[in-house]
């Protein structure tokens, strides 16, 4: 009977050995977690006109979010035009035999609904800079064009 109970004890003691193991393991990145866990903003890769929000000060974020909004009635015909019409182009390209002039015209209705609702956008931007005094405009400028070592050079430029 001696036997049995000395597989016992091997199989308790490995058994012991893993859940410390476990334990330690997920304590560890627990640990590792919370300390080097980053705010949402800094932990998200942002771009554009996006990035520009992240740099204004709250209020002028939410002047800019409402002003976006309002174009938004606006925008959506631009849009559904853009999905259609990037649709169609897809379709074009999947047929058996491709219809060179067709997939232009669709490829050219994407690229004018894109420009139509960038226009858009550009003039919200515009119409949102003009209520923005130098400082902020200035920001505004940095997070919109300059980024990462293009920064660095445009700036050296202008010096």
């Amino acid at each position: 009977m001696s036997q049995p109970s000395k597989t016992i004890k091997n199989l308790l003691l490995v058994s012991l050995m893993l859940n410390v193991f476990l334990i330690c393991g997920i304590g560890g990145g627990i640990y590792h977690w919370l300390v080097n866990a980053q705010p949402a903003v800094a932990a998200v890769n942002q771009h554009g006109l996006r990035q520009a929000m992240v740099q204004l000060p709250e209020t002028r974020q939410r002047e800019l979010r409402q002003m976006l909004r309002r174009n938004r009635a606006d925008s959506q015909p631009l849009i559904m035009a853009g999905r259609q019409a990037r649709q169609d182009v897809i379709k074009q390209l999947e047929a058996p035999t491709l219809d060179r002039p067709a997939l232009l015209a669709d490829l050219g209705k994407a690229r004018e609904a894109d420009s139509a609702l960038r226009a858009l956008v550009d003039n919200t931007l515009a119409e949102f800079a003009n209520t923005l005094p130098q400082e902020e405009r200035r920001k505004l400028v940095d997070s919109l064009y300059f980024r990462g070592a293009a920064k660095g050079k445009a700036m050296q430029k202008t010096l």
